[in-house]
């Protein structure tokens, strides 16, 4: 059963990689939110 052992790395790998997929799509999101907010006070200059 040595085969099923994955050891530390892979799994300080892994929740690195949650982290940085989490942080896209926040950014994502607050990128979108900033697009709508920034049309939105550009109209009513207007």
């Amino acid at each position: 059963m040595e085969l099923l052992y994955i050891g530390p790395g892979l799994g300080i790998g892994t929740i690195i990689l949650m982290f940085v997929i989490g942080g896209i799509v926040l950014f994502a999101f607050g990128y979108i939110f900033w697009l709508k907010l920034k049309r939105f006070f550009k109209k009513k200059d207007k």
